[in-house]
């Protein structure tokens, strides 16, 4: 049993804690909440009689960890002995006590104390933790918990975290652009495989194509480091796969657009366009006027209209009696569209007050009114 000082384990709301080491002034009793040493008045009071205690000024939340210690002063002399005074029997008894007091604070303290074990092979840390270490720096430092988990990461139940091995963390790497594995058997240690090494693994010969088939025999070859090299002219039309086009829905001699309203072709010099969808099919009505953004400059833009049942461009066909800005016409016919002005970055059309028009395939028209059946327009500038 401790005899310079006593623990307690604070409770919620206590203030009082008793302790029943004598004492020669109240300055030697020291108070430590969770190891900070307090201050005497401020922090906590003594109280003497009828028991010896101590009493904090701001009561505890629960959980602290309170030591009571006597500490009698090592750096202060209690009793000063002068030639020709009188010796009493309370001063003679003080300075004994303080001699005692001291040598039983550090006896305890030192018995409290990690020290050596029984025949110098250790230290014993008497079943405490160790408090405030710094990171190691040396390599036989103690290290901290802290530094440890930052070494090893958040490696937790035998799960390695997502990207916690890097190529540098791995044993035995000293170059770049090389892969790692193990051809020596179980149980040895990864290391840099060469090109000789891969090549065995996979079963390929030096200098062996990496790539083959009917219809590409000579046309990969390898230049002898594991690199191919694809012959000139070799990779034609009819060599790649999945490349069939969907004829287009509207085609004329100058260009060709798809089920989409894409143009997919254009002839006669017209190799640039833009194209801008009017999605919304409420504004779609008889006489409606619409505008679009194109980058053809202020070279002549022919333009095509065509109507769609939605915005990805299903069951696509092209407007009739389209009247085209430039070629001079200047008013709007009765049914059809109308370029009514053209900048170097906008166009304006203008419906007919009809509606559109559109030839079946025995050459018979039909009309309708703007926004029925095909509630999409798409229009198509060529230039």
């Amino acid at each position: 049993m401790a005899i310079t000082f006593q623990d307690y384990t604070a409770t919620a709301s206590q203030t009082e804690f008793l302790f029943n080491f004598p004492y020669l002034e109240d300055e030697h009793v020291k108070v430590f909440v969770n190891g900070v040493e307090k201050t005497l008045t401020t922090d906590y009071t003594i109280q003497s009689s009828p028991t010896k205690k101590v009493i904090l000024t701001t009561p505890a939340t629960g959980g602290e960890v309170v030591r009571v210690r006597r500490i009698s002063a090592p750096a202060s002399d209690l009793v000063d002995f002068v030639n020709g005074s009188v010796l009493t029997e309370s001063e003679l008894d003080r300075a004994y006590l303080h001699n005692r007091y001291l040598a039983e604070e550090s006896s305890e303290q030192n018995d409290v104390s990690m020290r050596l074990t029984a025949g110098a092979s250790g230290w014993d840390g008497l079943s405490k933790r160790i408090l405030n270490i710094v990171d190691p720096v040396a390599e036989q430092d103690v290290a901290t918990k802290n530094y440890v988990d930052g070494v090893v990461g958040d490696v937790a139940l035998g799960e390695v975290p997502d990207d916690s091995i890097t190529y540098a963390k791995i044993q035995d790497v000293v170059g770049n652009n090389v892969l790692l594995g193990n051809d020596n058997g179980a149980g040895e240690e990864i290391q840099e495989l060469n090109a000789t090494e891969v090549r065995a693994m996979l079963n390929v010969a030096d200098g062996a194509n990496n790539y083959s088939h009917p219809n590409h025999t000579g046309d990969v070859t390898s230049t002898g480091d594991g690199a191919t090299v694809i012959a000139d002219d070799a990779v034609t039309a009819a060599k790649l796969a999945d490349t069939t086009v969907t004829p287009g829905a509207y085609t004329n001699a100058d260009i060709t657009v798809d089920q989409q309203g894409r143009i997919t072709a254009a002839a006669n010099g017209l190799g640039k366009y833009a194209s801008s969808w009017f999605n919304d099919s409420t504004g779609l009505v008889n006489g409606s006027t619409y505008t679009f953004t194109h980058t053809l400059g202020t070279a002549d833009v022919n333009v095509e209209v065509f109507m769609a049942k939605d915005a990805s461009g299903t069951d696509t066909v092209k407007v009739t009696q389209l009247i085209l800005w430039n070629i001079g016409q200047s008013s709007l016919q009765e049914y059809g569209a109308m370029v009514t002005g053209v900048t170097s970055s906008v166009l304006t059309v203008q419906l007919a007050a009809n509606g559109w028009m559109k030839y079946d395939t025995n050459g018979n028209n039909d009309s309708f009114p703007w926004g029925t059946t095909y509630t999409h327009i798409k229009v198509v500038a060529v230039g």
